[in-house]
């Protein structure tokens, strides 16, 4: 059956679920819309049409759509389903976001009924919308469990054959403008959307030329547009969005040449690290900073800021596209604020499908762990140390339900969140979802945590990146989130932020002192085979017949500087950030043997302290704690213990705090 002619009912891919997918994109930065179509024919009778999904140029997922007439309640109504897949890699893992949706409509375009469905980890998380006539019941269901809410509307809601058609009969001459209302499942809201007819081009998607309608699509509640191009019947053949990674585009394509593509991909590796902000200094104790004071700026302000300031960050000035943000430490001992109400208590002590705080699973681990603490604060902290000694990192577990988290014992900084948010709920205490970003090993990027309500204050804490206490500042907060509807908004706030600002330390406070950054001073710099860091304070002297190398990794690169000996030796410095280790001996020590694979136990004194180490002949490492940060050595080649001792003994710190 062949799609139909511009005078019955066009269909236009991408229109609901693309900006979703992009969203999620931006999340995974650091940790679509799928496309319904309409067509027309008997009861049954579909077709289908493939899309390719490219993101710099290369092939990283698919659209798959299909749209037929069914017969229910007897009257007829319009079907489309889709379903949509992006790879990509992150840190070397293959990352991969699954989203298919079915729309059902009345025969003149009315919603009726959304399902939607996603997989970014292991299990499926499926919404469920029914409209009616002043509200939409929403159904957000994970595992066994079924979590409802309803949300009031006014006006017609269509669907995205309404939307289409909307769009074909409207749209006559370039300027035209037609307004449209609908709902966006992920988001689990109505939104508003307007549509403008750019004029006439001709569209090239590799199979063969189109002289092509070009309409700009714009959703308002998720500030995305879109550049979408309609053949002569209205059926879609191109669409762009632009993100901070570069353009995203769909396009018109088939299942074999699809399926091709994605398999000579090299999955956009790129991707992530180009939304990542590299920092103009190394900040020295990142996890234990009191104070941290930062320069703003959006390349593209008129995207709208993110509301930034709360209790601990403050906005000392605005100056067109700039904001200077001053965060600050929340000290864990202060006077009793003021109260949650009722219906805040409610929403963040609440269960909802991602922070699913009254799983069994949970709520035993919650009571296991804190549940004799009789202080509500070290609850939360023991909590959150669980959380960090429970969990690893892994790129490709993208996001899911806290409950999913805790069986699978992996995730992305988003499920060390979930799964620390549901268990402080669990054990009592109210919590909500942060997200923002945060600094790491000479970058900021994209990050989320959580804050906890303890003793009438909002706690920030991280189980991803900790900190002895309270979350260090060294990170800025864009949204607030229960999740009670979802990752949705918190998604769209960081869309405004991520991949456009770019990140200026002014200045930092550590243990009373404040240090002023010299704007243009150099991240460090080497001299008579002396390397020198002004933000760390640290410096190291090179042994005679070693040259210094690798000194520009950032995270995920732990590397802060590598040397090569004229032996064939090498020498690498590894920082890394503090641990809520329940045995600090035990864990320096499991550390070094990730490192060295055998070797005997020694002490070298630096800094005057005996730091551990394990040594052996073809390669030794020291671990040195100091304060929030953690370096270890590691030397491999002849006479490995020897260098060893040598480099610790040139390796020189101004702020050493233990």
């Amino acid at each position: 059956m062949k799609f139909p002619s511009r005078k019955n009912f066009p269909g236009l891919a991408g229109i609901l679920s693309w900006p979703v997918m992009i969203l999620w994109l931006v999340l995974l930065a650091w940790c679509p819309a799928t496309i319904a179509r309409s067509v027309q024919g008997g009861a049954g009778e579909g077709d289908t049409r493939w899309y390719s999904i490219s993101l710099g140029g290369e092939t990283v997922g698919y659209v798959r759509e299909t749209g037929y007439r069914v017969r229910q309640g007897g009257r007829w109504h319009w079907k489309s389903e889709t379903d949509s897949k992006i790879v990509l890699k992150r840190l070397g893992q293959k990352v991969e976001l699954f989203v298919s949706y079915e729309h059902l409509e009345t025969d003149d375009g009315l919603l009726e009924k959304v399902k939607a469905e996603q997989v970014l980890a292991g299990s499926r998380v499926r919404t469920e919308i029914e409209v009616e006539a002043d509200k939409i019941k929403i159904k957000n269901i994970t595992g066994n469990q079924v979590f409802s809410r309803e949300v009031p509307y006014s006006g017609r809601l269509l669907g995205p054959v309404g939307i289409s058609r909307l769009t074909v009969e409207n749209l006559k001459a370039p300027g035209d403008k037609v307004n449209y209302t609908t709902v966006l499942a992920e988001l689990a809201q109505v939104v508003s959307g307007e549509r403008t007819l750019a004029g006439e081009e001709e569209v090239d998607c590799g199979r063969k030329k189109f002289l092509a309608r070009k309409v700009i699509d714009r959703i308002f509640r998720v500030e995305t547009t879109r550049e979408v191009w309609l053949d002569a019947g209205g059926n879609e053949i191109k669409a762009v969005e632009t993100s901070p990674f570069g353009d995203i585009v769909t396009c018109l394509s088939s299942e074999e040449e699809v399926m091709a593509a994605m398999a000579a991909s090299r999955g956009q590796e790129q991707f992530f690290q180009s939304s990542l902000v590299r920092s103009g200094v190394r900040l020295p104790q990142a996890r234990g900073l009191d104070r941290v004071v930062v320069r703003l700026k959006h390349s593209k302000p008129e995207l709208g800021w993110p509301e930034i300031e709360n209790e601990y960050q403050k906005i000392l000035e605005i100056k067109g596209e700039v904001r200077v943000v001053e965060m600050k430490r929340v000290p864990l001992r202060r006077a009793p604020g003021s109260q949650l109400s009722a219906e805040e208590q409610r929403t963040y002590l609440g269960a909802s499908a991602y922070i699913d705080a009254n799983d069994p699973e949970i709520k035993r681990i919650a009571g296991r762990v804190a549940g004799r603490e009789k202080n509500a604060m070290q609850r939360a902290l023991k909590l959150r140390d669980w959380v960090s000694r429970n969990l690893a990192f892994d790129p490709g577990f993208v996001f899911a339900p806290a409950s999913e988290v805790l069986r699978a014992k992996k995730a992305t900084c988003a499920g060390y969140a979930a799964l620390l948010a549901a268990l402080l709920r669990a054990a009592g205490i109210p919590s909500r979802y942060l997200v923002g970003m945060v600094y790491a090993n000479g970058i900021w990027g994209g990050h989320a945590w959580v804050e906890a309500w303890l003793e009438g204050h909002w706690v920030p804490l991280d189980a991803a990146l900790p900190s002895p206490g309270a979350a260090d500042p060294a990170r800025i907060v864009v949204a607030r989130s229960s999740l009670e509807e979802g990752p949705g908004e918190s998604l769209v706030a960081a869309q405004k932020f991520f991949g456009y600002v770019t990140v200026e330390v002014l200045e930092f406070s550590l243990k009373g002192q404040t240090i002023k950054i010299i704007q243009g001073q150099p991240l460090y710099e080497v001299r008579d085979n002396r390397y020198w860091n002004p933000g760390l304070q640290l410096g190291l002297r090179a042994p005679s017949g070693f040259s210094f190398e690798g000194l520009d990794g950032v995270w995920p690169d732990r590397t802060l500087l590598s040397l090569k000996g004229p032996g064939g030796q090498t020498v690498r410095l590894l920082q890394e950030g503090w641990f809520p280790a329940e045995s600090l001996e035990k864990y320096l020590l499991e550390r070094l043997k990730k490192e060295v694979n055998g070797g005997s136990q020694a002490h070298i004194m630096v800094w005057g302290k005996k730091r551990p180490a394990l040594v052996s002949a073809e390669k030794s490492a020291l671990a040195i704690l100091n304060g929030t940060d953690l370096f270890i050595i590691v030397v491999a080649g002849q006479n490995a213990e020897q260098w060893l001792r040598q480099v610790a003994s040139s390796l020189e710190c101004r702020l050493v705090i233990d």
